[in-house]
Formats: structure tokens, C-alpha cells, sequence
């Protein structure tokens, strides 16, 4: 006769104990692996983006957005920031930028390490002979600037942190994504030096100040050079991407300046979505309006690797016995002028000539010039161009010489030496700390015999933060790609 033991009352609950603290303890290494994983060089701050696997965020030069080609320019930050970091009074300023590429985006691997580049070339200079020293934060808020909230947010908690941030220079493109993160650093009160940036449609935003000739400076020296060439009538070229502000406001510039009833930008245009994709079939669309169209110039309003790829296209079409005129805003980058299809269109009876921010030629061509005449502040000119007998802030003795075309460099540092001397003014012989408010204080008195004396030439600040009168240049491209300086326009 058997007989039955009962269970021990407490022996059901217990197994469902270990269970919940097995799958508890299942959940924390999954969520602790994942953390890991999500991290970039194993930087808290910079991780990698769930939608689009890109490493964002902000550092002081730790990581480098898994962009290995930046290695070389992080390194320089990097030392330093280090160096920085000895002055008990050193303050921060982030460049907010798309550090990560993608094939047939906006910017390209080159662009990128030149915007670096500038900027660490105005820190160094500054460190070597001011206080309070200053230390580079790198933001990345992606390619297309979509992760701009989260970056914001990281930058605003560092103001009172550790890191002492003081202002944000960068930006590098007119998107809707950077309007907004501008629009909110204002806000926040936290100074922005765009580098790059010319849309018409960011003046005005509080805390905003811009070296780049703005796209209506640009167009009047663009619409200007059209006329001077006998030309009377424009085909007028346009993206029509709503998410890219650069292409619109070109366009309406262009349009507004060059219409004057001896001249006229026809009515209808020729117009592509960059945000539809397939644009290299958008402008094969085009080839026959381009050759049926009886105007003397065509003006390309849209960006430069768009513009690579109609110069391309034009090589394939009817009337090639036509030379074809394309006029065209600054858009260009070195990397963008190098491919054999792009030469290739150019040498079918295509010439391009562009309005651009900044440039080497014309720095050799102004020092021609009695000094009285010249039009770039040696000060400034002469890092880049190796005159510098220190060649810790010698950029061609770092670097190497500026790129022909590209004028990232020149622009970025001339934002990062717009803030740093905002700073110096602010600190005045004391060399304290400084504030985020201190900084835009500053601001406001950078203009007349308060200039800064930049790179691309002086920049005097109107109250709507656009730099006055700043110089626009001419450059056109040869049969090789390569841009010549064509003319300067000021006043």
C-alpha cells in the first residue's frame, strides 16, 4: 500500500520565483548587451541610431562617428582639447555638423574633414596666444540632420556641466533640420556661428550670426556677371526638395535680381524633386527643353552633386554642337568636380561658372594688390597659406594646402574665429570663464572698427547676424574640373 507525501506547500511559489528572477536577470544582460552594443567607440554620449545606424551624439573627440577617415583631424582635436583642459577657466564650443555620409547625400567624407579642419585650425591659433583656452565638442545629429532634437538637448545640459559649453558653431547646410535646430538654440539662448549656411529665410534668428555672403549676395554678383557677359534671358533649373532650403531661396534671389525688363528669367522652369530619388532620370527628361530652349544661360539652383550629375546628362544630349552656359550658386565641393563622367560633360560643350564663399586663388590673386586695395585680412590669410613661422598654426604645415573649390575650411574657421573672439571680448584682460549670455552680449559688437578680420575677408555683422557687404567670389570650371578664379565682387 503506497502512500502519498504531500508537496511542501512553498515549493510551486518558489519555482515561480526563479523563473521571474531568471527572466529578470535574462532582461538586464539583454538591455546591458544591447546598451553596449548601441554605444559608439564605447562613448555614452555617442550611440548608434536605431533607424539608420548611424553614430550620434556628442564628444569631445573620443569617438569618431565611426568615420574612420576623420582619424587624423580627431587626433589634433583631441590634443587639443587635452591642452584646453589645463586652464581652469576653459569653456566649450560644439561643431554641430552632419558627420556621417551617406552615397549620394548632400555632403561628402571631404567636406566634413574640411569643416573639422578649419575648425581645429582656429582653437590651436587661439590656444597658443589667449584665455580662457577652449575646448571642441563634436555634435553629429546625422546625415540629414534628422537627430538634431536629442544633440540640442545633450548640448544644452553641458552649458552647466563640466564641459563649460558657451556657444555652437557648424551647421554646414540650409535644411529645414538645421533651421530647426538653430530656431531652438536661440531659444535656449546658446550663440550659433553658422559656417556654411546662405538660405535668406535663417536671418533674423536671435543669436544667429552668419560669414557666408547669403544667397541674395550671391545672386546679385551671380545675376551681375550674366548681364556683363550680353546675355539676356535665363533658364531657370530648380530642386524642388521642400526639405532643402538653399534651392528655393537661390532660385527667388537669382530670379528677383536678374529680371529687370531688359532681361528676364524665363517663366516656365525646369524643375526635379532631389527628395524623389531617380534624378539622373529627371534630367535625361530634360535634355530636350534644355536643347529646344532659345536661352542665352542656364542657372542651376540645386545642389552641387545634382549639378554633377546634369553636367553628366548634358553629355548625352542632341544639340552638343550648343555650348550650354550654366551659372550656379556655392555649392561645390572638390570631391564632387573629380569624377571622368562629370569631366566628360564638361568637355561636350559645357561651361559652369559658380559664385563660391571662399577660395586660395583669390588670396594669391588679392596679394597682387597694393596692401591699401587688398580685400582679406593678412591675419587671418596667412595660416592658411603657410606664412606662419609656428607650424603648429600653420594649416598647409597640419594639413596640407586648401583644397582648389573648397571652401569649408576658410568658412569654418572663420565661424570658430568669430566665436573665440566673442569670448575674448567677453573675458576681457581677466581671462575668466565666460557665459553663454556674456558670448551673445558680445556679439552685438561685432561690426564697424570691431570686425573680425576673417579668412574669406572681413566680417562686420548687421542686426539680422548677416556679415555686410561680404565679399562673393567668381570661380569657373575648366575642361578638367579644376575651378580658376574669375573675378571678386564687393560693395
Amino acid at each position: 500500500m503506497s502512500v502519498d507525501v504531500p508537496r511542501p506547500p512553498f515549493r510551486r511559489p518558489l519555482i515561480v520565483v526563479l523563473v521571474v528572477l531568471l527572466v529578470a536577470l535574462g532582461v538586464v544582460g539583454y538591455l546591458v548587451a544591447d546598451d553596449r552594443l548601441g554605444r559608439c567607440d564605447g562613448q555614452e554620449d555617442v550611440r548608434r541610431a536605431a533607424d539608420t545606424g548611424e553614430c550620434v551624439g556628442v564628444t569631445a573627440a573620443e569617438s569618431d562617428f565611426d568615420q574612420p577617415q576623420l582619424g587624423g583631424v580627431m587626433d589634433r582635436i583631441r590634443t587639443a582639447n587635452a591642452d584646453a583642459r589645463t586652464d581652469r577657466e576653459f569653456v566649450s564650443v560644439a561643431v554641430f555638423l552632419p558627420m556621417t555620409t551617406v552615397p549620394g547625400g548632400i555632403t561628402t567624407q571631404d567636406w566634413v574633414r574640411s569643416q573639422l579642419q578649419g575648425a581645429s585650425q582656429a582653437q590651436v591659433t587661439f590656444n597658443r596666444s589667449a584665455r580662457p583656452k577652449v575646448q571642441l565638442l563634436l555634435a553629429n545629429p546625422g546625415n540629414d540632420m534628422r537627430h538634431w532634437r536629442s544633440v540640442v538637448d545633450d548640448l544644452d545640459s553641458r552649458r552647466d556641466g563640466p564641459d563649460h559649453l558657451v556657444a555652437v558653431t557648424g551647421i554646414g547646410l540650409s535644411l529645414g533640420h538645421a533651421r530647426d535646430a538653430m530656431r531652438r538654440l536661440s531659444e535656449l539662448r546658446i550663440p550659433i556661428v553658422g559656417s556654411t549656411i546662405t538660405a535668406d529665410d535663417l536671418a533674423g534668428i536671435p543669436g544667429l550670426l552668419r560669414p557666408a555672403p547669403t544667397n541674395d549676395r550671391q545672386a546679385r554678383a551671380a545675376a551681375d556677371h550674366v548681364k556683363g557677359t550680353g546675355a539676356t534671358t535665363v533658364l531657370l533649373v530648380q530642386d524642388t526638395n521642400n526639405t532643402d532650403l538653399y534651392p528655393e531661396t537661390l532660385a527667388k534671389a537669382f530670379r528677383d535680381q536678374f529680371d529687370d525688363g531688359a532681361h528676364r528669367v524665363l517663366e516656365q522652369a525646369q524643375q526635379y524633386d532631389s527628395g524623389l530619388g531617380s534624378v539622373e532620370n529627371a534630367f535625361a527628361l530634360m535634355m530636350p527643353n534644355i536643347c529646344a530652349t532659345q536661352a542665352d544661360v542656364v542657372f542651376f539652383a540645386g545642389r552641387g552633386r545634382d549639378l554633377a550629375r546634369f553636367v553628366e546628362r548634358l553629355a548625352t544630349r542632341l544639340c552638343r554642337e550648343r555650348v550650354i552656359h550654366i551659372v550656379t550658386g556655392d555649392d561645390m565641393s572638390a570631391e564632387q568636380l573629380l569624377s571622368e563622367s562629370f569631366k566628360r560633360g564638361l568637355n561636350a560643350g559645357v561651361d559652369v561658372t559658380y559664385t563660391d564663399l571662399a577660395d586660395g586663388a583669390a588670396w594669391e590673386a588679392d596679394r597682387l594688390k597694393p596692401l591699401a586695395e587688398r580685400k582679406f585680412p593678412d591675419t587671418a590669410v596667412q595660416t592658411f597659406l603657410g606664412d606662419e613661422r609656428d607650424s603648429a598654426t600653420c594649416f598647409r604645415c597640419m594639413f596640407g594646402p586648401v583644397a582648389a573649390g573648397d571652401d569649408g575650411a576658410i568658412m569654418s574657421y572663420d565661424a570658430m574665429l568669430t566665436v573665440t573672439t566673442a569670448i575674448q571680448r567677453a573675458s576681457g584682460a581677466t581671462a575668466q570663464r565666460v557665459s553663454t549670455t556674456q558670448v551673445l552680449q558680445a556679439f552685438n559688437s561685432l561690426n564697424g572698427e570691431n570686425a573680425v578680420p576673417g579668412a574669406s575677408g572681413l566680417l562686420s555683422y548687421d542686426n539680422d547676424g548677416s556679415a555686410h557687404q561680404k565679399i562673393v567670389l567668381l570661380m569657373r570650371l575648366d575642361g578638367a574640373g579644376v575651378p580658376t578664379f574669375v573675378d571678386l565682387v564687393s560693395g
